[in-house]
């Protein structure tokens, strides 16, 4: 009987250990600047960001129409969210500034500016939306993305840029104050931004108020509160007259088969953003 109960007891406390290893994520990057109202969605639940709080991979932020948010990643790059953007943390690993790091952000429609701290050669640092995918190392770029189209401008450093889809297109690079659109119909021409679209940007992505120190292991918690479920609803199947399904939305996951994992290249076929020594990184930031 005593043989019994010590079973259970073994078998409920790695039950729990386990449901905790689960439930909670370590965490990749802190909010170090805030403005206004910001939520993160976290799972099935959503919070209001609160300064100093930390984030997770998975965690999505939603901006309102008059606030901002800043976000520093463990590896020591800045993030800059205007209002009325929604940025989802896909994955960010590293082991600190100068290290490997391997980081994946997706900007949903919005406006972003960051900075990628200098990192290793190998190191990847992507920001995608839903018509463009950047690849860089050491840089400050810009972002504003719409559903329509997504606009990338360099500040300093180097952006490989590319349509986000399946294509075996290689990325085109731009540099400083070089700026491009992407659509459905691909990549614009290249064209120099003036000073006003430059400085439009620049405010657009600006964060007022106080910014603390990084320090993860200050960091307030999150009053998560759960998501009321969506009755689900019935689809509706759309064929092309002849009985064949159609996709619904032709840029889906699903309807084209899997996503790779875009890296961008310049035009000689080499990483974008790209040095010959073992770090890229700009000191004219503006952050």
């Amino acid at each position: 009987m005593r043989t019994m109960f010590l079973r259970e007891l073994s078998w409920g406390i790695l039950a729990l250990l386990g449901s905790t290893t689960l439930a909670w994520a370590d965490p990749v990057a802190q909010v170090v600047k805030l403005s206004g109202t910001v939520a993160v969605t976290r799972d099935n639940a959503t919070a209001p960001v609160v300064l100093g709080a930390a984030l997770e991979p998975g965690d999505k932020l939603t901006t309102d129409a008059s606030s901002r948010v800043r976000l520093q990643l463990i590896d020591g790059s800045v993030i800059n969210l205007g209002s009325a953007s929604q940025l989802s943390i896909d994955d960010v690993v590293s082991q600190g500034p100068g290290t490997e790091r391997q980081i994946g952000l997706d900007l949903w429609i919005g406006a972003l500016r960051a900075f990628a701290a200098p990192a290793t050669s190998d190191s990847r640092f992507e920001i995608r939306t839903p018509k463009a995918i950047t690849a860089v190392r050491g840089t400050e770029w810009g972002i504003l993305a719409s559903a329509a189209q997504s606009d990338i401008l360099v500040l300093t450093g180097r952006v490989g840029v590319r349509k986000n889809e399946i294509s075996g297109k290689s990325a085109i690079s731009l540099t400083r104050t070089l700026g491009v659109t992407v659509t459905d119909q691909g990549l614009s021409q290249i064209t120099r931004w003036t000073e006003a679209q430059v400085a439009a940007l620049m405010a657009a992505t600006d964060v007022p108020g106080p910014e603390i120190g990084f320090d993860l292991g200050s960091a307030p918690a999150l009053d998560l509160t759960p998501i009321a479920p969506v009755a689900p609803q019935t689809p509706t199947k759309k064929t092309d007259g002849k009985g064949k399904k159609l996709c619904q939305d032709p840029d889906s996951f699903n309807c084209r088969g899997g996503r790779d994992s875009d890296r961008g290249h310049d035009g000689s076929g080499g990483k974008s953003g790209g040095n010959d020594g073992g770090h890229d990184h700009d000191s004219g930031s503006s952050f």
